[in-house]
């Protein structure tokens, strides 16, 4: 999931109360583990996701016997193989769905499948028109390029693509109807072998939402906004809320192309990624000089009610992530609490991976999902790069294994109280306006140098989330303006 780099630094998941959640005995839960393919034809892609060897099944297998269980008493243990996305070639993806299923017969180990629904289809050639890609404004001017924020260097893959656009759309249900016709024919020979439950399911999307465009970070959607009858001279009431629905109906319908090609209801999952409204709020006092976003601008119109349609168990990005699983419980329990998925996740923050950090307890990471309604959780990190990748570390560490073997034995799970984030005091942000407002015209009478190490030091507080000091900090600054003095 991906945020400003400013927000990664604020650490920790607020506690809730353990009778907060509503509990459902679910038949079967998964405990997966995310395998990238590899294959992956195009450059955006071989730019985006870690390099995977082929053999799938060695990998399965490796992992089972490093937890040593594939599971027991209504726990699988599962792999879920992708990214599947426009960019892969048909033959390829058969091949790939066809070999998962007589692997799940030889391992034991649940297999599912996760889709990259949008943000991979330079294959599809004839989708890079402007009647296909999104619009930076009514003027119909095309974006340059969908911006991927998935680490502190952004990355440029294919331009957007317009959700409801009628190419687009047929190109979904074709590609929902080759993977569901494969998984169908996989789940005969599972019947065959009396070995259902070793599917797990589809991912149907991969953190669906309307990216940014690369070159200006100017929100897009004004291409499917038009399609809906929307226009400059007859623009809606709320467009972001109009943009939600959009990224809404588009999930809503890969779920419905693919159970109508033949997954099972209750097998396909929905991907979103959100920020928490709470830490948005938040970071309003963390930073008090930037300007931010309005919250469904900051998580590209992917709140978590996007996620929740008549199709498909509603799922999202796990990470640790201050008020994150509380906003997703009340959207829950607005559905009447039905079974959900971290489709993807680990006990890490990516911020915090980025600093080497050494991640969350991943037992009580483990613990706050499946203790409270989780049906399937999908770790991101095993054996993903170098021994010294942070989240190959927290992924296989001994007492990540051992947190694994617990769950698959059927044992009950710690939860973990997380420690609540760095909060700013709550007159910063004022501080920070008056001197906004008040420096200016000092400045132009007293010229820079009398100001500019407090500043300096100032932005360097903020920066570091050093808040206590950032307020003494601020104060000296007003008081030399007020004053009408320099720095001595």
């Amino acid at each position: 999931m991906r945020v400003m780099k400013w927000l990664t630094t604020v650490l920790g998941l607020l506690a809730w109360s353990n009778g907060a959640w509503a509990r459902e005995a679910a038949p079967t839960r998964c405990l997966a583990f995310q395998m990238f393919t590899g294959g992956l034809e195009s450059d955006a892609m071989r730019m985006s996701f870690p390099p995977a060897s082929e053999n799938y099944l060695a990998r399965v297998t490796t992992l089972r016997d490093a937890i040593g269980t594939a599971g027991t008493n209504g726990c699988h243990l599962g792999c879920v193989l992708g990214p599947i996305a426009f960019d892969t070639p048909d033959e390829k993806a058969r091949a790939l769905i066809e070999n998962a299923f007589d692997i799940a017969l030889k391992t034991e180990v649940a297999i599912g499948f996760h889709i990259d629904d949008s943000m991979f289809w330079g294959r599809l050639k004839e989708l890079n028109t402007p009647d296909n890609v999104e619009w930076l404004d009514w003027n119909r001017t095309p974006n340059t390029g969908r911006r991927l924020d998935w680490s502190s260097k952004p990355k440029k893959i294919m331009p957007q693509l317009c959700f409801n656009s009628q190419a687009v759309k047929a190109a979904v249900a074709l590609r929902a109807a080759l993977i569901g016709g494969e998984v169908a024919k996989g789940l005969r020979k599972l019947k065959a072998a009396g070995r259902e439950d070793l599917f797990l399911g589809v991912i149907a999307g991969w953190e669906t939402q309307i990216g940014r465009d690369f070159d200006t970070g100017k929100c897009l959607g004004y291409h499917a906004l038009a399609n809906t009858g929307f226009s400059d001279a007859n623009s809606p009431a709320d467009t972001d809320r109009e943009r939600e629905k959009i990224v809404a109906d588009f999930i809503a319908f890969w779920a419905r192309s693919l159970v109508k090609a033949g997954v099972p209801e209750g097998k396909v999952y929905s991907h979103i990624a959100f920020m928490s409204d709470s830490l948005h709020k938040l970071a309003g006092r963390t930073n008090p000089s930037r300007v931010l976003a309005p919250y469904l601008q900051t998580i590209n119109f992917s709140p978590p009610e996007a996620a929740f349609n008549a199709f498909c168990v509603p799922g999202l990005s796990t990470y640790p992530q201050t008020g994150h699983l509380e906003q997703w419980q009340v959207e829950l329990t607005k559905h009447g609490n039905p079974p959900w998925a971290s489709c993807e996740g680990t006990a890490m923050d990516p911020g915090q991976a980025e600093r080497n950090g050494k991640g969350v307890d991943m037992e009580g990471y483990l613990g706050n999902l499946f203790n409270h309604g989780a049906r399937l959780v999908n770790i991101f990190g095993w054996g993903v790069g170098d021994r010294n990748n942070p989240f190959r570390r927290a992924a296989g560490k001994p007492a990540a294994l051992a947190a694994y073997r617990k769950f698959l034995n059927g044992e009950a799970l710690a939860e973990a109280p997380w420690p609540i984030p760095n909060i700013p005091p709550a007159d910063l942000p004022d501080k920070v306006h008056r001197i906004q407002l008040l420096l200016p015209p000092w400045i132009e009478k007293h010229g820079p140098a009398g100001v500019r190490s407090l500043m300096k030091k100032l932005d360097g507080c903020l920066e570091r989330h050093q808040f206590e000091e950032a307020s003494k900090t601020a104060d000296e600054v007003l008081q030399l303006i007020a004053d009408g003095r320099h720095e001595e």
